[in-house]
């Protein structure tokens, strides 16, 4: 499915679509929030919104950068209200931050694709150590203890591997510039 300027035409059409964003509209929560389990509550209220405000979807526009706005909106309001506990960053900071939606789903749009290959390409041990930590969330400690190291040596491998990841994201991307001009 394509982000088509299409309204949704059906409440199928609808959860397809908000499916379809998920993942990108968890990171674009996640990294202003900076916590797992808020990110979770502010995508679930989100969705609410989404599935709610479907009928004021503009036709002709992006239905990827109204969820971003509507995303950005719900972040706010979450770290205004009395839920939200600390602070993480003032409006000021976020502000700063903050790109445009469609700006953010372009440069999300071309970096998975080439992250995913990266991905592919490391060794099992390593695309295994990559999906405990980030995929699943497992804390750092007790993969170690399952693989019979320390917490550091892990730690370090992670560094390397994301290192590695990021120059093969970053080489990815400059091939595809390249090829395009």
């Amino acid at each position: 499915m394509h982000d088509s300027a299409n309204e949704p035409s059906s409440t199928e059409e609808l959860a397809v679509r908000i499916t379809e964003i998920q993942p990108r509209l968890y990171g674009f929560i996640l990294k202003r929030l900076a916590d797992r389990e808020q990110t979770l509550e502010v995508l679930q209220r989100t969705n609410l919104v989404l599935c709610r405000k479907a009928d004021q979807f503009q036709q002709g526009s992006s239905f990827t950068a109204w969820a971003f706005t509507i995303a950005k909106f719900q972040v706010m309001a979450w770290r205004k209200s009395a839920h939200a506990g600390k602070l993480i960053f003032s409006d000021d900071v976020a502000q700063l931050i903050d790109r445009s939606a469609a700006e953010e789903s372009a440069s999300v749009d071309d970096r998975v694709p080439v992250l995913r290959g990266c991905l592919e390409r490391l060794r099992d041990q390593d695309r295994e150590l990559i999906q405990l930590r980030y995929r699943d969330g497992q804390p750092i400690g007790p993969i170690a203890a399952a693989r019979s190291t320390t917490a550091d040596a892990v730690a370090m491998r992670l560094t390397r591997i994301r290192k590695q990841l990021a120059d093969c994201v970053r080489n990815g991307l400059q091939q595809d510039v390249q090829v395009d001009v």
